[in-house]
């Protein structure tokens, strides 16, 4: 058994029970002992930060591929923004909405994922407004809103309440800060 095995079943179990999954799912699935789980994690906390590393590795990952392809900059700056493994396209990232009330360390460590590694995205959008692309916007103020964002999406209940998926979200956050709010053919009547 090795740990990787462990934290993809405990993503499933995610899947299929979110944060109600326990370690005796886990061991259920895969056929082993919960002792077998406790050797590697001492805890469900401790799993679930292993879910967020494994989680976010896979999204680096997926980042520098869209990074090294020949996709159009603002293509690129749309989709590294957002970049999600297709594996982790099927979770429902709305079941995160308690993680801050029942395990808050490892909700500080989903933010801190959330609020670093902006390099690329910030070379993008300099490569960008450098290329007359995109219009010049204030990186920290687009930083922020797009990280409360996210943050609001999992620790709300918003999306499950409005039955907008978390990738549809994503979509739909991405599609504002790309073409804003104005209508591109309003014409102003007088």
């Amino acid at each position: 058994m090795e740990r990787e095995e462990i934290v993809q079943e405990a993503i499933r179990q995610f899947q299929l029970n979110g944060l109600k999954f326990t370690m005796n799912d886990i061991a259920a699935s895969l056929h082993i002992a919960k002792k077998t789980i406790y050797q590697f994690y001492v805890s469900k906390e401790e799993l679930l930060s292993a879910m967020l590393e494994y989680g976010f590795r896979q999204i680096q990952e997926k980042k520098q591929e869209i990074l090294s392809s020949d996709l159009e900059l603002t293509d690129k700056i749309r989709m590294v923004m957002v970049a999600m493994p297709h594996q982790y396209q099927v979770l429902d990232f709305r079941k995160l909405s308690d993680l801050h009330q029942k395990y808050p360390g490892v909700s500080e460590e989903l933010v801190g994922y959330l609020e670093n590694d902006w390099e690329p995205v910030i070379r993008l959008l300099e490569e960008g407004v450098k290329e007359h692309k995109i219009r010049p916007v204030s990186i920290p103020i687009l930083r922020t809103m797009f990280t409360a964002s996210l943050e609001s999406f999992l620790s709300s209940d918003m999306l499950t309440e409005e039955h907008i998926s978390y990738n549809e979200a994503l979509e739909q956050m991405m599609d504002i800060i790309m073409n804003g709010i104005k209508e591109h053919n309003y014409e102003k009547t007088n």
